[in-house]
């Protein structure tokens, strides 16, 4: 039967383990959460893609947990559970409150950006207060 293959242990499915998949996972969610990380340092209209890594990651956790429970690796799940959740919830709610308050934000950050001083710092954040109290304010029919 020339080129046809009737083995099913042959499949190229066959050679990725439930292991193999968990750590191509774990490896995937590792570089999910270092992206967020690296795109939270950028200027804001980057840094809003954060949260899109940032639940990329939270997508990936899940099927990790579930399969470090079922291979009873219980430092993972606690790691995962305790600390990866929070932190990509974090994440994403902080990319969502950066795009409510996108406006006051980016006043802020041009303002430290020209800021010279430790003085005019100060003023920035200041002034930043304010204009997000007038934001929010008028955001509200305030």
């Amino acid at each position: 039967m020339g080129g046809v293959n009737s083995d099913p242990d042959s499949s190229p499915r066959s050679d990725v383990t439930p292991e193999r998949r968990h750590r191509r996972r774990v490896g995937a969610l590792a570089i999910a959460l270092l992206a967020s990380w690296l795109l939270m340092m950028l200027p804001l209209p980057l840094s809003l893609l954060a949260g899109v890594t940032g639940l990329v990651a939270l997508v990936l956790l899940v099927p990790v947990i579930v399969q470090s429970v079922k291979d009873r690796r219980w430092s993972m799940v606690v790691i995962g559970g305790l600390l990866g959740v929070p932190a990509t919830l974090m994440i994403i709610s902080g990319a969502l409150l950066s795009t409510l308050f996108y406006g006051p934000l980016a006043e802020l950050e041009e303002c430290r950006a020209s800021a010279i001083t430790e003085q005019s710092r100060t003023a920035c954040d200041s002034e930043a207060q304010g204009s997000m109290v007038d934001w929010l304010s008028g955001l509200l029919g305030g």
